[in-house]
């Protein structure tokens, strides 16, 4: 077992400021620097990534913390004060992705940017911030797993973690380590494989789709809060999301690698 007890709050004066803020602010500085290192290589301008950067973030707040509040809207309705304090946590990885992506492409048609490349881009710097957002998660105690006996359980010792006071001290699933695990890894291939997808333009984001969504909807068995959110066959509103972005981001890519085979250099020139 792996024992907890950190306190949340980095430090109370004279501004409060919590180690999930500070992981946060880290991931968003790690991964734009790490977009702007991988800008040359997919033929997109620093300049480019920094208004993408821009447009993603804004879009990806709103979408994650929107998605979150709808998903758990019966306690926001209970607790509407709650609702703007972000730095409380409360986003949806689903909801960042989604609001992130349409205010992308928002972007890149108003301004008339290379959109699929940037897209193509952006899994890396994304999977890398998150990873480390998720390390935030384990010092906050939120995002937590169901009770298990495994050797690697994570036991939440602090009184002021968000851990519900049930569960604190009862060995939990590292759910914020298996993300941290299974998104370094799908990082780790996409990054390695990257001159073998390249060619095909929108090949990366689109395995990026469809392994983030593998590894949600499996972790997502493990999970211990928000039990309320089961809602068909025991399954959450984010693993049945995680079905429907799996199946459309599988037909596109299977369509897309076909089509790749028959038209290899059109699809290696096309941006």
């Amino acid at each position: 077992m792996i024992e907890i007890n950190i306190n949340p709050i980095m430090l109370e004066e004279p501004v409060r400021i919590s180690w999930y803020g500070v992981f946060i602010i880290a991931a968003i500085i790690l991964g734009l620097s790490l977009a702007l290192k991988l800008a040359k290589r997919y033929e997109v301008t620093p300049s480019q990534i920094l208004s993408f950067f821009v447009a993603a973030f804004l879009g990806g707040i709103i979408g994650a913390r929107l998605v979150h509040v709808v998903c758990a809207l019966d306690f926001y309705l209970a607790h509407a004060e709650l609702i703007p304090q972000i730095w409380l946590g409360g986003f949806s990885q689903f909801g960042m992705i989604l609001g992130g992506l349409v205010s992308v492409v928002i972007y890149a048609y108003w301004k008339k940017c290379p959109l699929i490349r940037f897209l193509d881009l952006l899994p890396v710097p994304l999977l890398v911030g998150i990873s480390i957002g998720r390390v935030g998660c384990i010092i906050q105690g939120c995002c937590h797993g169901g009770p298990t006996d495994l050797p690697w359980s994570f036991v939440f010792l602090h009184p002021d973690s968000f851990i519900p006071r049930d569960l604190l001290g009862v060995p939990l699933h590292p759910t914020q380590a298996y993300e941290i695990v299974w998104f370094l890894a799908l990082a780790g291939i996409l990054l390695g494989r990257r001159k073998h997808l390249q060619p095909i333009k929108g090949l990366s984001f689109l395995i990026f789709l469809v392994g983030h969504s593998v590894g949600r909807f499996l972790i997502f068995f493990t999970r211990g809060d928000h039990p309320e959110l089961q809602v068909v066959a025991g399954l959450t509103q984010a693993q049945i999301i995680a079905v429907v972005i799996f199946l459309i981001a599988i037909s596109v890519l299977i369509a897309r690698w076909r089509k790749s085979q028959e038209c290899p250099t059109e699809n290696a020139t096309r941006s």
